[in-house]
């Protein structure tokens, strides 16, 4: 069987060990083993994996310290932590280390290897990522160094450049949203969600008459705003009911997940900055950050309106019957100068017919 990943198991029950040893390497994955957090902070600093998974409470150090040290090594560790005793202050200490994840004892042998398998996938698209800029560095020598030597074909080279860069952003543009369209397609609710708020993002900055080039930044901005939820258990994300705090924490991380995916291509700054403000709110009680006004940029501004009206007018777990058009219309009038930007409301209310 083909090698799935590598996987660092660090737990002081020796049956959780064995369990999850057995059931991860049917799946096809390397696992790597460690009874206690000094053995798990050498295994998992000394070498990479592509899930880190550890118990908080342990015989010598905690779970959390691990994660700590295992996320100074490697920013880009994916670390999932498992407790038997959980409480509202590990999962928030945990998660503002950078854990990927968190799960309660007992658990379910197809839960949490479902959730290792979104969380490799997650860890190898960030790896993608990497070779990508990579690769684009060592292109982009190569020509610099056949433009010194030759200068005389300088007009060739940049277009060549160009068109490198043009092909490669497209490619990787197509290659992420496909990731973004496959989280779509797996619930009914959220169908077709990034292509309608595409569509509303995209009026709304043509009537503001933006240039064609920030019209595209906000165009491929929405068509990957909810990419982060890739690395959110679907659990979570079709719940019906109101969520806990737990798992409002999880939802609240997508922009910053969807922005760490993104943010080592440097020329899509602007995309990943809309990625990661498009819940920020205009009075500065929104997410991640708590940016205000002018301070949120304007494509992260249109997004969220865009959002939140297509969310509203769409079928969705927690709400089964959308609100009418009007109803919509008259919700985003009321938030206009707290939720919303009052300019990007004028606008919109100037197009909202041809939705």
């Amino acid at each position: 069987m083909e090698n799935q990943g590598k996987i660092l198991v660090v737990d002081d029950e020796e049956v959780i060990r064995s369990l999850l040893k057995d059931a991860l390497t049917d799946l096809g994955y390397e696992v790597t083993t460690c009874p206690n957090g000094q053995s798990g902070i050498k295994e998992g600093t000394s070498n990479s994996f592509d899930t880190v998974i550890t118990d908080i409470r342990l015989p010598d150090i905690d779970g959390i310290h691990l994660l700590g040290e295992i996320k100074k090594a490697d920013p880009e560790a994916v670390v999932i932590v498992v407790t038997g005793y959980p409480s509202f202050d590990s999962v928030r200490d945990a998660l503002k280390l950078g854990a990927h994840d968190y799960l309660t004892k007992p658990f379910n042998i197809d839960e949490i290897t479902f959730t290792i398998k979104k969380a490799v996938l997650f860890r190898q698209t960030l790896k993608r990522n990497k070779e990508l800029v990579e690769e684009l560095e060592r292109k982009n020598m190569l020509l610099e160094q056949q433009n010194a030597i030759l200068e005389v074909r300088v007009k060739e080279r940049t277009a060549n450049l160009q068109k490198l860069y043009s092909d490669l952003r497209k490619t990787y543009i197509d290659t992420i949203k496909a990731f973004a369209d496959a989280l779509d397609a797996k619930d009914h609710y959220t169908r077709s969600h990034s292509e309608n708020v595409t569509r509303i993002a995209v009026k709304i900055a043509e009537q503001l008459g933006l240039s064609s080039n920030e019209i595209e930044d906000i165009r491929e901005a929405a068509q990957l705003h909810d990419l982060g939820k890739i690395g959110i258990d679907d659990v979570v994300l079709r719940k019906p009911g109101k969520l806990n705090d737990e798992e409002w924490e999880k939802i609240k991380s997508h922009p910053l997940k969807g922005a760490q995916i993104l943010e080592h291509l440097g020329y899509l700054k602007n995309i990943t900055e809309i990625i990661k403000q498009h819940h920020e709110k205009y009075d500065g009680t929104g997410y991640p950050v708590g940016l205000k006004g002018t301070e949120i940029k304007l494509g992260a501004r249109i997004v969220s309106l865009a959002d939140s009206f297509e969310a509203m007018t769409s079928e969705r777990p927690y709400r089964k019957t959308p609100l009418k058009k009007e109803e919509a219309i008259n919700e985003i009038k009321k938030n206009s100068g707290t939720q919303f930007d009052p300019m990007i409301v004028e606008t919109f209310l100037k197009i909202v017919d041809k939705f």
